[in-house]
């Protein structure tokens, strides 16, 4: 007899939670703080990585690409059967979901400091692009 385990499915609170952890790790304290208090009040306590951080102004965000923003949310998801593409389209259903939440002004800046291939998992009608880019 062959026994199969359920594969384990990620929800979309999980997914939205993984996504905003990760993307705040991309910004400065002052946009990430933004984005914070722009979602629903349980939503943000999920999203902020540490209850009692500080904004410290010598804080520097973390640099690193879409890759690697799909990298962070797979792991935070636990779903490691899942494809690079699977989880890009994850994230990109979960940052659909957060611009829902956020006046365009916040979404403007939040973008702002990101590398130019996550600021592409935004959702083409938010999406801002660098400057001198077409």
């Amino acid at each position: 007899m062959t026994v199969r385990l359920a594969r384990p499915t990620t929800t979309i609170w999980q997914l939205d939670v993984a996504v905003l952890r990760t993307l705040v790790e991309l910004l400065p304290d002052g946009e990430a703080a933004l984005l914070v208090d722009a979602l629903p009040p349980l939503l943000a306590m999920a999203a902020r990585p540490d209850p009692d951080h500080r904004p410290d102004p010598e804080h520097q965000p973390e640099r690193f690409d879409a890759a690697e923003l799909v990298r962070r949310v797979r792991r935070r998801t636990a779903r490691y059967d899942a494809d690079d593409r699977t989880v890009r389209d994850g994230v990109r259903s979960a940052l659909d979901r957060v611009v829902g939440y956020c006046p365009a002004g916040v979404l403007y800046r939040v973008q702002l400091p990101l590398p130019d291939d996550v600021r592409k998992l935004f959702p083409p009608p938010v999406q801002v692009h660098a400057a001198g880019a077409g």
